[in-house]
């Protein structure tokens, strides 16, 4: 491994002809200041510039150096070793103080988040600029995402993902209409984006304004795009969650543990029960039985004791998360008629045709929760997906794909014996993980 190491780092020195060396031959540090600034919308208020909290993040060695800004939200680097690096910037602001700023009433602290993601640093680096926004701070959070699946061979593979949703509140709230996504964009390595293609943006994403017919300002900052949308169903009080209580959304809710016999009359058995959990107590389910265009997998077993979830639009043959981590998910709430969204293909679409795929512009205002996976090794890392008012950074399983990991909240507090969750908009500080995925609501970290 240090040795693959060594040679991304000499590669990188390569390509971008700035490693400095010295006499010996050895690659010298650098220096690099970097300017960070409030968000268009927010830079009107007096919120301090100082102390912002900058994390730099080695993508090659992992190696991390922190510091904070100045007066004037600058900071100085002065010995980085040349190479990719996350740069993240994070500024906690009091209740109170946000309320004396901005007017706006609140009892949580408000979180400001920034990222750069594969930031060159080398010799010719000599400023960098990093916005910070601020995150919504939403009632239901995710508490746990189990998007890796068990092992291929032994395990049930990716039919056992879940996903846990919490009420993060003092008060009762009521699932019904709570809407689940997951968030499309370019899922290719970040090194083989071609910029010179028009309808990418500077960080390797879509640009989605260059969507035919999506003629709107602000297309990739204000809104995300999905083709897998599911609603939680209910007459509007008819799904009680208590404050500091869960629901889990299953892709399928069986006991995984167990054999069964799937659409095809073809029985299956699962080799070893401990890589896998039991589902059949799931809350909800997503199950594409009888949805019309929809040929589901055979293993997609509808459980009559668990409620369906309303599928507003479905891009795979069942509810599959990307076992490597290429994804992002989204609980959102409208009183909108979602399926009567605009939908539009991708922005390298020149003409539209019954084959291409389309995607549903859905407003971030009403995201109550994002969170971004990604691979956990950076040389696959893609572009992110997110903007950071949703997610300012991204997690991932340690173990990777198919390894029974989850990705598990941590608590910030515990009040009357409630938990509340950690939520900075910023999934590299708000998630650790599970070394298995469990489904008992009872696990926190």
């Amino acid at each position: 491994m240090k040795r693959n190491n060594l040679l991304l780092l000499l590669v990188l020195c390569t390509s971008f002809f700035a490693c400095k060396k010295d006499e010996s031959g050895s690659v010298q540090p650098v220096s690099v200041d970097l300017q960070v600034s409030m968000d268009a919308a927010i830079a009107a208020y007096s919120f301090p510039l100082s102390n912002i909290e900058i994390k730099l993040t080695n993508l090659i060695n992992g190696q991390v150096n922190t510091a904070k800004t100045d007066a004037t939200g600058k900071i100085n680097f002065g010995s980085i070793v040349p190479g990719n690096y996350d740069i993240q910037a994070s500024l906690t602001i009091p209740a109170a103080e946000y309320t004396t700023i901005t007017g706006t009433p609140t009892t949580t602290d408000i979180v400001f988040n920034g990222l750069l993601k594969a930031t060159v640093i080398n010799n010719a680096t000599k400023a960098l600029a990093l916005t910070i926004k601020a995150g919504r701070i939403g009632d239901w959070v995710f508490k746990q995402i189990y998007y890796a699946g068990s092992n291929t061979s032994n395990g049930a593979t990716f039919r056992d993902c879940f996903v846990e949703i919490y009420n993060n509140s003092n008060e009762t709230l009521y699932a019904d209409s709570l809407y689940f996504a997951q968030v499309f964009g370019v899922n290719t390595k970040s090194s083989a984006i071609d910029f010179s293609k028009n309808y990418f943006r500077s960080n390797g994403q879509f640009d989605w304004g260059k969507s035919i017919g999506n003629n709107i300002s602000r297309a990739n900052e204000d809104y995300i795009y999905s083709k897998n949308i599911f609603m939680i169903p209910g007459t509007g009080k008819q799904y009680a969650v208590s404050p500091g209580t869960s629901i889990i959304i299953a892709a399928t809710a069986i006991n995984h543990k167990s054999p069964f016999t799937g659409l095809d009359g073809v029985a299956v058995t699962v080799k070893d029960p401990s890589l896998t959990i039991d589902l059949s107590k799931a809350d909800f389910e997503v199950n594409l039985n009888g949805v019309l265009g929809i040929n589901p997998l055979s293993s997609d077993i509808d459980n009559p004791a668990v409620p369906n979830m309303k599928v507003i639009a479905a891009a795979d043959r069942d509810l599959i998360f990307q076992a490597g981590g290429r994804d992002a998910y989204a609980i959102f709430k409208t009183s909108d008629n979602v399926a009567d969204y605009t939908k539009y293909p991708t922005p390298d679409v020149v003409t539209i045709t019954a084959a291409n795929d389309l995607y549903y512009r859905i407003p971030s205002k009403y995201v109550l929760d994002a969170v971004e996976t990604q691979p956990p090794v950076s040389a696959n890392q893609f572009p992110k997906k997110l903007e950071s008012n949703l997610d300012a950074s991204y997690k991932f399983v340690s173990k990777g794909q198919y390894s029974s990991q989850s990705l598990i909240r941590k608590t910030a507090k515990t009040v009357d014996g409630r938990r509340i969750l950690k939520d900075t908009n910023n999934s590299d500080a708000d998630f650790d993980e599970l070394d298995k995925a469990d489904v008992t609501k009872t696990i926190f970290k």
